[in-house]
């Protein structure tokens, strides 16, 4: 493995500490993936800020991972700093809004929200994913996107910090702005908007939501939806449409129960799921002619033949 070592910088900044050769699989919701040449886990912006700072003025690789949900991570794993975002801050703030520091998980805002009578974040529940990288892709579920609650959200991109409003993220389906920057733009924190309402009410709505979830999507290990929605269709019914639902590589799968989610049925590699990959999205062009793009991000090296 191509190592970047520690010795490039006069000392890694900040309380978190800084490993080496660190196993990726286990802090991915596909569980599959190689290791990070250097790795890091800060749990407040501070630490955050001076590991992104430092790594950027040595001119060493920054991957930033949340949740570890919508990537796929190569087998020969991630060169330069691989920091995990563990900064979970919550705050509530006035006029009824959330500010949340960008490594919260989803579910747990939407939980902590409910608490506080905050209503409007429940589709929370359905993204297995962090606030920044919710951010980053405009997650959403249950026809509620991100663009639809967040109000501003601070950056940091080459160095310098930032704070964006929602009109200067240019949302659109699955996009924000940040996708368009170049280098590492990171999220650091978000306020987002919700509306006052009984706590009860708003945990009744989440339990049918995740109940909802749980019908509809695989219980096996996945990145969550592997391809974008094509215009007016619906990746899942163009896939199993192309007969590929169910179909297997090594011990990767197309979901039976939903052809746009790829599973992981214990001991999978990311070249087996980089082959499904590719093999959907030739078959749904050669029937369909539909082109399909992924909304799962290839991180790191390490894909087979056909990432």
């Amino acid at each position: 493995m191509a190592t970047i070592m520690t010795r490039s910088l006069p000392a890694w900044p900040g309380s978190a500490a800084v490993l080496a050769d660190h196993p990726l699989a286990p802090l991915t919701t596909f569980g599959v993936g190689g290791s990070a040449d250097h790795f890091a886990a800060p749990e407040s912006t501070p630490d955050l800020i001076a590991l992104l700072d430092a790594a950027h003025a040595a001119a060493i690789p920054i991957t930033v991972l949340g949740e570890g949900s919508n990537v796929l991570i190569g087998d020969a794993g991630i060169r330069g700093l691989t920091i995990h975002n563990r900064v979970v801050t919550l705050e509530a703030i006035p006029a009824n809004a959330v500010r949340a520091g960008s490594g919260v998980l989803m579910g747990r805002l939407a939980a902590w929200s409910a608490e506080r009578g905050l209503a409007g974040l429940e589709f929370g529940v359905g993204i297995p994913g962090s606030l920044g990288g919710s951010v980053f892709g405009n997650a959403g579920c249950f026809g509620v996107e991100i663009k639809d609650v967040l109000i501003e959200t601070n950056i940091w991109h080459d160095g310098a910090q930032s704070r964006l409003s929602n009109a200067e993220l240019v949302f659109a389906y699955r996009h924000s702005a940040l996708q368009a920057l170049s280098g590492t733009p990171v999220v650091l924190d978000a306020i987002l908007q919700a509306v006052p309402d009984g706590s009860e009410a708003i945990r009744a709505r989440m339990t049918e939501l995740s109940r909802q979830r749980r019908t509809t999507q695989p219980a096996n290990p996945s990145a969550g939806s592997v391809f974008r929605n094509p215009p007016d269709d619906h990746a899942g019914r163009l896939i199993e449409a192309a007969g590929l639902k169910g179909t297997r590589c090594g011990n990767a799968q197309i979901s039976d129960r939903h052809a746009n989610f790829i599973t992981n049925r214990g001991g999978a590699t990311a070249a087996d799921v980089a082959a499904l990959i590719h093999r959907a999205r030739a078959a749904v062009a050669d029937q369909f002619n539909i082109q399909l793009e992924t909304e799962i991000r290839f991180i790191g090296e390490g894909f087979g033949a056909s990432p």
